[in-house]
């Protein structure tokens, strides 16, 4: 099975206020996150403006699953996951 780390950056609220969002805020702002939220999303090798929703589902799979880690600064939040990809071969 191979996994494939993901960097994700989305805006969330206002530049000013988003900094002191504790960790559960974070988590429900993610939740409800949108498609629309999403900047940029980048592998090693891969990167998407325009994210799939096959792709956005495995996100939000992975967030209420709280396996991700971010960085809050001035508006801007980056996650980073690991997801595990299976390919039809390895089912």
């Amino acid at each position: 099975m191979k996994k494939l780390k993901f960097h994700l950056e989305a805006i969330i609220r206002d530049r000013y206020e988003s900094d002191s969002l504790v960790k559960n805020e974070v988590h429900e702002w993610l939740l409800n996150m949108q498609i629309q939220d999403i900047l940029k999303v980048e592998t090693e090798n891969e990167y998407w403006e325009d994210i799939p929703q096959s792709l956005f589902e495995l996100f939000k799979t992975s967030i209420k699953n709280k396996n991700y880690e971010y960085t809050l600064v001035k508006g801007h939040l980056w996650l980073v996951m690991e997801i595990s990809l299976e390919s039809e071969h390895e089912k």
